[in-house]
């Protein structure tokens, strides 16, 4: 979603965002509009003018979305003093873009906003992380991960119904993971909620099997020891 004032600079935005993969589902110039859309639509992500139309500022539309919708934000404004910054903190947003910007800058700012989002919400009571597959951005339960494969600049994330390619390393996924996702190998991050069984060599979760590498025993014997305590 796009909350800017500036027709010129929305089309801009909304032009980089699809050029980056993005579907936009939404814009909006003032509070009331940027409100009713969030309540309407199922937005997963919100850049926001702090400056726009009316008497409430794009701030008070950051309050709203962490009171009430808990998705990733980003400001974007053409102020970078203290006190604009300071004001933004306040609200929480995972990101913040000083005009002019690049394409680039808009990337990093998403790509950086999601990383904070998912150790946040892999901290929480919520056992979901957000990823963007494609032109989707997807909420994957934690729950429903079987293990997760590396692939080269890829991870593959599997599940019991589908395989998810998603653009990371698999030290970088891990960080968004709970103390249940263990490593066993360089190349593999297993779920142990969801295993059938563990031998010297070997993880079994389902029909797959899950090679243990030696640099990583340490990490399965530790995880074993302290779920028996």
């Amino acid at each position: 979603m796009i909350i800017e004032d500036e027709y010129i600079t929305q089309k801009s935005i909304e032009k980089n965002l699809i050029v980056l993969g993005h579907n936009v589902k939404g814009r909006a110039m003032d509070y009331d509009k940027a409100i009713s859309i969030l309540n309407e639509e199922n937005i997963d992500f919100a850049i926001i003018d702090i400056n726009i139309k009316g008497q409430k500022k794009g701030t008070d539309i950051g309050t709203y979305i962490t009171n009430h919708k808990k998705i990733p934000f980003v400001y974007l404004t053409s102020y970078s003093d203290t006190k604009t910054i300071r004001s933004a903190i306040e609200t929480e947003p995972y990101g913040y873009l000083v005009k002019p910007f690049q394409q680039h800058d808009l990337l990093t700012a998403i790509e950086i906003a999601l990383i904070n989002f998912n150790k946040e919400i892999g901290k929480s009571e919520l056992p979901q992380i957000q990823i963007k597959i494609g032109d989707k951005s997807i909420k994957l339960n934690l729950d429903a991960i079987l293990f997760v494969e590396s692939d080269k600049n890829y991870v593959n994330i599997h599940t019991n119904k589908e395989i998810y390619k998603y653009r990371n390393t698999l030290h970088e996924f891990q960080e968004n993971l709970p103390s249940n996702f263990v490593q066993t190998h360089k190349s593999f991050i297993v779920n142990f909620n969801c295993i059938t069984s563990v031998s010297k060599n070997l993880i079994e979760i389902n029909e797959f099997k899950i090679p243990i590498s030696k640099s990583f025993k340490e990490n399965i014997d530790i995880y074993l020891t302290n779920t028996k305590k």
